[in-house]
């Protein structure tokens, strides 16, 4: 798997607009939101739809903290991808914030980058499983 790449993050003064640049020239689907190192709340695309768009907010006006998800579930770095894709589904998330001991975000992960992953691993246990065929030759 890729290392993960830095978080995306802007303060809690932002405006939504604000936060759907940094978004968009970062190619990601959240952004954290900080005060300092504290992890504050996300902001994602869903929260776009859902707090801004079907509200009529102006997004160059609406600060992010107003319509940032603040119940934030977080999972440390060294969590196994099976609990962390469990977390994710029980909580209906599609991007879930990873922190080190200190509480600080180190990174976010996206359902999309460990469903590529799960692939990813099932197609080498496959090509594995060929491979040990193969060597057998018929019949074992």
């Amino acid at each position: 798997m890729k290392p993960p790449r830095p978080v995306v993050s802007v303060s809690k003064d932002a405006t939504v607009m604000d936060a759907v640049r940094a978004m968009a020239a970062n190619k990601v689907g959240a952004v954290v939101i900080l005060e300092g190192d504290r992890l504050l709340g996300v902001f994602s695309e869903r929260d776009v739809v859902t707090r801004v768009a079907l509200d009529r907010r102006d997004p160059d006006k609406t600060p992010v903290a107003e319509v940032m998800t603040t119940k934030v579930v977080t999972v440390r770095e060294k969590a196994e991808r099976s609990i962390v894709l469990r977390l994710m589904s029980e909580h209906h998330i599609r991007h879930l914030p990873v922190v080190d001991a200190e509480g600080r975000v180190v990174t976010m992960l996206s359902m999309r980058h460990l469903l590529r992953a799960e692939v990813q691993d099932l197609q080498q246990t496959v090509w594995e499983l060929i491979a040990e065929n193969a060597a057998d030759g018929p019949g074992g």
